[in-house]
């Protein structure tokens, strides 16, 4: 029985260890217990898992989700992050390395895939085209149900499964209250007729909820180079630098000009995000790297609140060291989420991503770093975020 409690099912991605996906749901329940909000909470992703020993919260299946959104009606809140149009064959290669190595050896059944898009029955009923855009009629059976998106992230363009748009406004304009990380985002559902409003990404807010000071006791490596004056590099496998020596070579040149140790630490250990395998090739190329692999979210948080500054291809990183008031230089301009989120709510610094051969430039630009805009503006931002789950908040029905 749930009596007059409203009920909370909250899907994202967080059921793989990306340091990002699994922030949203630990965020979302400071967000209830801020509010006092009187509520039975559901935690749910693609597939069931227990992340807790990584500081995530544990997932039920989406099946579960279904089913329970049949039986008992309420809200279901889209977690955030890139997750507007990505079909069920690319979600379950993020979370299984077999699935994922089969379709990049095997192109007929990743045609198959793209064409049928069986994944869908098998973690699924096969009811849902799009795992976090549903459409009202493919959830709900006669109970109320409301649907919220929280700042998420993904446009038209990038959809493995665009040819069906026509599909994605109406599972789109089936929705409650719809609000995006960026102006891309919002341009692209505009440019359907599906509107949205723009505010920046939930995570900016996590230096509220974890102290800079409290998340030295939750490390699970002695700190004594948190002590020291560093910064943190981080790299995705698929955004990689072609030479790898090269761009070794000009980041000690930085890192000595600048008076940094560089320490390596990844922030995706999914399947198709991978930074470890980069960045451990990086730390044999010479022993002024230190290589740091992170046992939680609060890992990850700590190496990043105490640094110096960021460099990296990973949008949570970089809005991590936001939160925390690190000056950030996102790295590769073809992560276009990154080089998106930074023109919309980066402004005042000016930031870019850069290119691996521009490496020497993080030099004049942390040096430039106007730490007082960036201050101002994580504050207004702050503010927006805060209220984006007002909004969510008092919308939810019992």
């Amino acid at each position: 029985m749930t009596g007059s409690k409203r009920i909370v099912h909250f899907l994202s991605a967080s059921d793989r260890l990306n340091y990002g996906d699994l922030l949203f749901p630990l965020i979302f329940k400071r967000i209830l217990k801020i509010h006092e909000a009187d509520v039975i909470f559901y935690n749910y992703a693609v597939i069931r898992s227990d992340l807790s020993f990584f500081g995530a919260l544990p997932t039920k299946s989406y099946r579960k989700f279904q089913r329970n959104v049949n039986k008992l009606g309420g809200n279901v809140i889209i977690g955030g992050g890139e997750v507007l149009f990505v079909d069920w064959g690319s979600l379950f290669a993020f979370i299984s390395k077999f699935y994922s190595k089969l379709l990049f050896y095997n192109y007929k059944l990743e045609k198959i895939e793209r064409k049928f898009n069986l994944t869908k029955f098998l973690l699924s009923n096969g009811k849902v085209l799009v795992p976090f855009a549903p459409k009202l009629s493919e959830i709900r059976n006669k109970k109320p149900v409301k649907i919220f998106y929280n700042a998420v992230g993904g446009t038209f363009q990038n959809s493995r499964i665009r040819n069906k748009k026509y599909r994605f406004k109406e599972n789109l304009e089936s929705a409650d209250f719809i609000s995006v990380r960026d102006n891309r985002v919002k341009s692209s559902l505009w440019s359907e007729g599906v509107e949205s409003i723009v505010t920046p990404d939930s995570a900016l807010i996590i230096s509220d909820f974890f102290k800079k000071s409290s998340l030295l006791e939750e490390l699970s490596f002695q700190n004594s180079i948190i002590k020291e004056d560093y910064l943190f590099l981080q790299i995705g496998k698929e955004y990689a630098p072609k030479d790898l020596n090269f761009f070794s070579e000009e980041l000690l040149k930085v890192a000595k000009v600048l008076n940094l140790k560089i320490i390596l630490c990844p922030i995706g250990l999914a399947s198709r995000h991978e930074d470890d395998i980069i960045l451990k090739k990086i730390n044999k190329i010479s022993e002024k790297f230190y290589y740091y692999s992170p046992r939680s979210v609060f890992d990850i948080m700590a190496l990043i609140s105490h640094s110096k500054l960021f460099l990296g291809t990973s949008l949570h990183g970089v809005i991590t060291a936001q939160s925390y008031s690190v000056p950030f230089i996102p790295l590769n301009k073809q992560v276009d989420k990154v080089e998106e989120y930074c023109k919309t709510w980066a402004k005042g610094n000016k930031v870019k991503c850069l290119d691996f051969s521009e490496i020497h430039r993080v030099v004049e630009i942390k040096e430039n770093w106007n730490y007082n805009i960036a201050l101002l503006e994580k504050e207004e931002q702050k503010a927006l975020v805060y209220k984006n789950f007002d909004k969510i908040i008092n919308g939810l029905i019992s």
